[in-house]
């Protein structure tokens, strides 16, 4: 190829004269450049295509599969607006593949995924061929290989390196399905092509601009992408300084504005995210000092703004698809996702509002562990050790290659850090294995870089064989040999873990070409046999085939068209089709996704298209998921489906330009008001396309009623106080049974309003509005595919094949014939997923010796299920979920949750519930060991039995499978506990007839009952529990100590109607305790009872003002300011609660946890540096403690999680507390 000229060396400049500007640093080229990509080029582009395209076609999913894949097919269909933020370019890509007249509108979409991932993979190796004839020719060691023999190793190298991200885990697996993942890629690829072609000529900006507008339409298709801007900004850099020294200078400009924009209040998303904001500054400032000691360097600042200028308009350009979206939304789409015809639905889709904030990794610790777990681990699993050492190989020769080839080099090393560690910190996921598998699809993008590195390894390493393998015979031997050790290892490591013979014959190939390369190393002394050595290493893909085949190939699989027709229309003949015009109520993903592919897609195919069943013809059904219903654009969204009169639109381009004040008082702006021709335009196009749709049966002839805003602010309104009403009993009756839910965020604000946060509190709001359509639509029938469980449905739930049926009105037992039918319908569903095995006597030791066998070492002896569900790790979640839910249907009916209305009458039935639930159960944790759903709702099922190690047994067996598993940890360390506890419970219960035959000889031996009521409260026997505490409060002879306990007792079993009775009885006592009292002031024990009785009778002001009195004494200890601090704590008064903790510190000052709780009140009252101070002491006492007691609370841990100190969060001292010591 042609090299590029030096440039002449300007004349020096006379003494008088001023100096002259200094020339750009670039990369010279000559005026006239041949070609950049060579026949040879495009053969390997070809090859490596078709090659791969034809994998993807082998494997590619016949028909509808889970997760996502429903509701984006339905996107494509009716190019409307998928899932937040839109995804508009992959909407127009896919709604051209929908045309095809050949199979179903899945296939069709799932094809659109292998067409871009295997042009993705062509144009990757398109690159590397041309990429590595530039570096052999760059190199001066390498320059001597002949022609025929550099075409050999461009082919081979374009090939390995294209072919190895084509059957790389993470890219197969989204190529056939229906993802938006390989077109990302497709355009992450155009964006590389186009700057690989500008470094080639840098003086060819169109290029560049090419570049960032491909760059635009990466971030329409994936967000996360934007990360790898400072990467690009780099490479810029490294070609040309001026230019890259501008950009610097751009986001440094950006980066001012933000801070001002923060620092007037209309940037919030950094006031409660220490570590983004954090982030935000070191870009930003590593912008200005790149910039700043660049302009030192040239002498010049901003000579290069129109380039700059130019990339941005075309970025902005690229980007500005996202205007498809609310053109799309105004033709009221059966996917309208967010409703983004509005500003607020625009807005709210595009910065993924429905989704959490970023909360970048803090921890260094933390940070290490994710590169090891989370980005090495899945490389190491998708490329191999030796292949990913072999990328190596560039950066040894560094030094010695051209300008050109060194700012390729530094340029895609800056976007592999950037799309690799950058966007780790930022996505910050946990390392247990379903965060990690949940997390890797976004650093498919590094992988692209990876496969890069490992060509240009390649290349190198073949030029070396070529050229120079007499001086580095040694070595490459050497090299060979613990490449064949590596290989080994990896054999020995794969055949302990599994069976599969394929993942054998993957990790038997790899040593296999390690062996006979060292071999061939070892036998050939002169010349290296270049042919079969580059045929080796071209063989190094078929073992990333082998290996990946199992968890990627989607052939055959039916599971998510089963999932979603099956919910219509039941199979075996056991429950009728879904009546018409059913609501449909969906919540997980595929509940909701499949369903609506099987309404607007499959409902509409021609019945050529849909051989699975022909006449499926479901359009009349109404979906609604339960899950958004708190969401005010996704309200907007199922109104204007299924209630059209009742929703009206603005208009959104005019809208878009009004500012709030405007709109208060009614005023439009000159520019805004320009706009009005084009919302008239796009909404009378939106109305015609929605009365096409309508006219053909998209969405049902009859309108149902939906929730309006105000019945959301009234929702929103009713959970608030009822929160407020359980938060204050939680608080005042500390010793009842908690009312909150665990994990529902709820507190009071310093003025006294209620707070609420937290997923379940959302649920909760979600529920009230799914009764309102429940209440408003008494004609309609109503079906449940459950995510989370809503507490008001439990009573009319029954069994529906593979979902569960709201019945119109409560039903007050589950009978034999509805149990007959759900274990009749499962038995035979299961034949279709591990087999008809399962029975009421199949022991938990044989489902957990199924689950090690044939989930975790793939040994298939004796397995008559369909081996394609156990290599689905989504169909499994899936099933195992609709089970559990099924399941629990009888769960809820024998737990301490149901109310007594609609709990076995009698032990025959409870047993009948009993033997059905744990049925059920068996199945779901059978269809998926690793559900953590599954696992809890069976263990919890065999806790309720006293069958602690058979619950541990089944923990254990989870854990197995992922021992970085957090919450099987937990299971697990709880259940050990449990069974000890437990066996020590069943040593005593042998005691407990001959005390309660003590007991009932003299009821009046009140500790004796209390003592036996509180062990069978422990053992969760309250039927045992309340005739004792019954006997006791009866007995006149009980006085108000005696008395409080069992009020206690009472509390905690919930038996409100004799809670009240020992109230009233109280109250009758407090004269004389009173009396008594003032006999005896000084007398503590006294005092606190008569306290305690004022609580019970919601006296707050007395309780008070006698806690007053006992804290004002001089000779109060701690114990006794510890009890006073109970009382303030309840009683809500959190000034009085704060002097008495500092008077506790001060009488016990090496008590930790009053310290801690002295911080809190201090945070909740707003005193952050004394609440910080506090905090300190609390974790060095309590740091202090743990170095003798292993076993104690750990508060530094606590205070990370610790609601109340919320408010400290982003105060760097307090995250300096957190940090391990």
């Amino acid at each position: 190829m042609d090299k590029p000229t030096p440039a002449k060396s300007a004349p020096p400049s006379s003494p008088a004269s001023p100096p002259p500007p200094k020339a750009p640093s670039v990369i010279r080229v000559p005026a006239k450049l041949p070609p950049l990509f060579r026949r040879i080029d495009w053969i390997t582009f070809g090859v490596v295509t078709l090659l791969v395209l034809t994998g993807y076609w082998l494997t590619l999913a016949p028909d509808l599969t889970l997760e996502d894949a429903g509701e984006l097919a339905v996107g494509s269909y009716y190019a409307g607006v998928p899932h937040p933020p839109g995804y508009p370019v992959w909407t127009l890509y896919t709604w051209l593949f929908t045309h095809i007249p050949h199979s179903n509108i899945a296939w069709r979409v799932a094809l659109s995924s292998a067409v871009a991932g295997a042009f993705a993979c062509g144009l990757l190796a398109l690159m590397v061929s041309r990429g590595s004839s530039m570096m052999l020719e760059g190199v001066a060691e390498l320059k001597g290989i002949a022609a025929h023999w550099e075409s050999a190793i461009c082919l081979a190298s374009g090939f390995v390196a294209g072919t190895l991200l084509g059957f790389n885990g993470y890219v197969w697996s989204q190529a056939v399905i229906v993802e938006v993942y390989t077109l990302s890629m497709l355009s992450f690829m155009g964006v590389l092509c186009c700057l690989f072609r500008w470094i080639y000529a840098p003086q060819q900006l169109r290029y560049l601009y090419w570049a960032f507008f491909w760059f635009g339409i990466c971030f329409t298709n994936h967000q996360t992408l934007i990360v790898a801007a400072m990467g690009l900004e780099l490479l810029v850099l490294m070609v040309r300084p001026e230019l890259g020294r501008d950009m610097f200078l751009g986001n440094g400009l950006v980066y001012v504005l933000g801070l001002i924009l923060k620092g007037s209040g209309k940037l919030t998303a950094f006031d409660s995210n220490f570590p983004l904001f954090m982030i935000y500054n070191f870009v930003g400032l590593k912008s200005i000092a790149i910039a700043a000691y660049l302009t030192m360097k040239t002498g010049r600042l901003a000579s290069e703004w129109k380039p700059v200028l130019w990339s941005l308009a075309v970025w902005i350009l690229g980007a500005s698809f996202y205007f498809y979206m609310p053109i799309a939304s105004m033709t009221n789409p059966p996917l309208n996702w967010g409703y983004p015809r509005t500003v607020e639905g625009f807005v709210h889709a595009l910065t993924r509002g429905q989704y959490e904030q970023t909360n970048p990794t803090s921890s260094v610790i933390r940070f290490v562990d994710q590169v090891w777990y989370v980005f090495a681990d899945g490389a190491v699993s998708e490329f191999g050790r030796v292949n990913l050492l072999t990328g190596l190989i560039p950066f040894l020769f560094y030094r010695r290659f051209q300008k050109r080839e060194r700012a390729w080099i530094v340029g895609l090393s800056g976007v592999f850090v950037c799309l690799a560690f950058l966007l780790l910190v930022l996505l910050n996921p946990n390392t247990d294995l379903q965060s990690r598998t949940q997390a890797r699809v976004f650093f498919t993008f590094s992988h692209i870089v990876i496969a890069i590195a490992i060509g240009y390894g390649i290349t190198l390493l073949a030029g070396v064989l070529a050229t120079e393998y007499r001086v580095y015979r040694s070595i490459i031997l050497w090299s060979a040999a613990a490449a064949s050790g590596i290989e080994l290892y990896s054999l020995f490591d794969t055949f302990s873990r599994t069976q599969f013979p394929l993942t054998q014959a993957a990790a038997t190939l790899g040593l296999g070409i390690a062996v006979v390369f060292t071999l061939v190393i070892l036998v050939c002394r002169e010349r290296a046999f270049l042919p079969l050595l580059l045929g080796l290493l071209a063989l190094s893909p078929v073992r990333s085939m082998l290996s990946n085949w199992a968890d990627n190939e989607q052939r055959g699989h039916l599971f998510g068209y089963w999932f979603g027709h099956d919910m219509f229309t039941p199979p075996f003949g056991i429950y009728p089709e879904m009546p018409k015009h059913t609501i449909l109520f969906g919540g997980t993903d595929p509940g909701r996704f499949n369903p609506t592919y099987m309404i607007f897609c499959e409902s509409f195919l021609d019945p050529k298209y849909k051989p699975l069943d022909p006449k499926f013809d479901r359009r009349d059904v109404y979906l609604i998921t339960q899950n958004a219903l708190a969401d005010k654009t996704y309200l907007d969204y199922i109104r204007a489906h299924y209630n059209r009169s009742a929703q009206s639109d603005p208009y959104f381009f005019s809208e878009l330009l009004r500012t709030d004040k405007e709109r208060e008082l009614g005023r439009t702006n000159l520019l805004a008001r320009a706009l009005l021709p084009l919302d008239r335009h796009f909404t009378q196009l939106g109305e015609r396309i929605e009365k096409r749709r309508r006219d053909e049966g998209v969405y049902p002839p009859y309108e149902i009623k939906t929730p309006t805003n105000e019945d959301s602010q009234q929702a929103f309104h009713d959970y608030l106080n009822d929160a407020a009403r359980r938060l204050q009993h939680d608080t005042q009756f500390p010793n009842e049974p908690k009312q909150l839910k665990p994990g529902e965020g709820v507190a009071f604000t310093k003025d006294g309003r209620v707070q609420v946060s937290g997923q379940v509190a959302v649920m909760s709001i979600n529920a009230l509005l799914a009764k309102v359509i429940f209440d408003k639509n008494p004609t309609n029938e109503f079906y449940i595919e459950e995510s989370f469980p809503l507490d008001w449905m439990f009573p009319y739930l029954t069994p529906y094949g593979i979902i569960m049926k709201i019945n119109r009105n409560p039903v007050p037992e589950i009978t034999q014939d509805m149990i007959d039918k759900d274990h009749a319908f499962w038995t035979q569903y299961s034949e279709r997923l591990i087999g008809n095995w399962i029975t009421y006597d199949t022991s938990i030791k044989e489902i957990c010796d199924f689950a090690e066998r044939v989930y975790l070492r793939h040994d298939f002896t004796g397995f008559k299920g369909d081996r394609r569900f156990i290599r689905d790790d989504f169909a499994q979640k899936a099933f195992s979920k609709l089970r559990s839910a099924i399941g629990w249907i009888y769960g809820w009916r024998l737990s301490y949750e149901c109310p007594d209305t609609y709990r076995p009458k009698t032990p025959a039935e409870q047993q009948r519930l009993m033997k059905e639930a744990e049925f059920a159960l068996k199945q779901s944790y059978a269809f998926c060991p690793l559900s953590p759903e599954a696992l809890y709702k069976y263990v919890n099922l065999l806790i309720l039995q006293g069958r602690s190690q058979e619950a541990l047994m089944i923990a254990e067996t989870s854990l197995k499978f992922d021992p970085s598993n957090p919450v099987f940890q937990s299971y697990a360390a709880n259940l050990r506990n449990i069974g000890g506890s437990q066996s020590q419970l069943t040593q005593a219960q042998s005691q407990f007839a001959a005390l309660e035959q003590q007991f009932n000889a003299n009821p009046t031996n009140f500790a004796l009952g209390l003592q036996l009521a509180s062990a069978y409260i422990q053992l969760q026997r309250g039927d045992a529990a309340v005739p004792i505490l019954d006997q006791m409060s009866a007995q006149p002879q009980a006085d108000a100590g005696t008395l409080l306990q069992i009020a206690q007792s009472y509390a905690q079993l919930g038996k409100r109607p004799q809670l009240d009775g020992v109230v009233q009885k109280l109250k009758g006592l407090q004269p004389a305790l009173e009396q008594q009292y003032q006999a005896a002031t000084n007398n503590t024990e006294l005092a606190f009872q008569l306290i305690y009785v004022y609580l019970m009778t919601q006296q707050t002001n007395a309780a008070t003002n006698l806690t007053d009195q006992i804290v004002a004494r001089p000779d109060a200890d701690g114990a006794t300011l510890l009890r006073a601090a109970q009382v303030y704590n309840q009683l809500q008064t959190p000034a009085k609660l704060e002097v008495t903790l500092q008077k506790l510190v001060a009488a016990v000052p090496t008590h930790p946890e009053a310290w801690y709780d002295l911080a809190g009140v201090q945070a909740a009252l707003g005193k952050p540096a004394e609440a910080i101070t506090a905090l300190q002491t609390a974790v060095q006492l309590s740091q202090q403690r743990l170095s003798t007691q292993a076993t104690a609370r750990d508060l530094r841990v606590e205070a990370g999680t610790d609601p109340r100190f919320a408010s400290l969060r982003a105060d760097a001292n307090f995250q300096k507390l957190l940090k391990p010591q």
